[in-house]
């Protein structure tokens, strides 16, 4: 383990590499940011530091397909299947959210039909609500919709990893 002082340190020196990389242009930014697996496509909605070639992609809520057509949809658009994680309607009621601010293991969360309510969610009306209020330190939030709303079926949650970040990168 690092001391105090050896961990500032490197980050002094990441602090000037970033800096003199952010003033030398865009290309030097990018290949500092690469270099680092750093992805800010979406830096001005919601929290993206990740590594996207380990992240995975949280699934919360009640998911109304077979899981062998979710592999099936996976494959069909290049995602791992193993890569999605699933928290099913009943396990969100006690699911810490507050525990994924600031998350580097997940690039995404995909929501479908979910409880309003949930463990650290602190005074908001909903877990969406919270989530979204806080975009800027969660993991990408997508809502899995259809023409009823908040929906996990074969359709919307196609649609909804067609826009995470994972599918971006990897299409990129």
């Amino acid at each position: 383990m690092l001391s105090y002082i050896e961990l500032e340190e490197i980050i002094d020196k990441f602090r000037e590499e970033l800096t003199l990389a952010n003033r030398s242009g865009e290309e030097e930014l990018n290949d500092f940011l690469s270099k680092h697996n750093i992805s800010l496509k979406s830096r001005n909605s919601s929290f993206s530091y990740c590594d996207l070639k380990v992240a995975q992609i949280l699934v919360v809520g009640q998911l109304n397909i077979k899981i062998k057509d979710v592999n099936g949809i996976c494959k069909s658009i290049g995602i791992d299947p193993d890569r999605l994680v699933y928290i099913s309607y009943d396990e969100a009621t006690n699911f810490r959210f507050d525990s994924l601010r600031f998350s580097n293991r997940y690039s995404d969360i995909i929501l479908g039909a979910l409880p309003h309510k949930g463990c650290g969610i602190g005074e908001n009306s909903s877990i969406i609500t919270y989530l979204e209020n806080n975009a800027s330190e969660f993991p990408n939030v997508i809502r899995a919709c259809d023409s009823n709303g908040l929906n996990l079926n074969k359709t919307s949650l196609k649609n909804a990893l067609l826009k995470t970040r994972l599918y971006l990168e990897i299409n990129n």
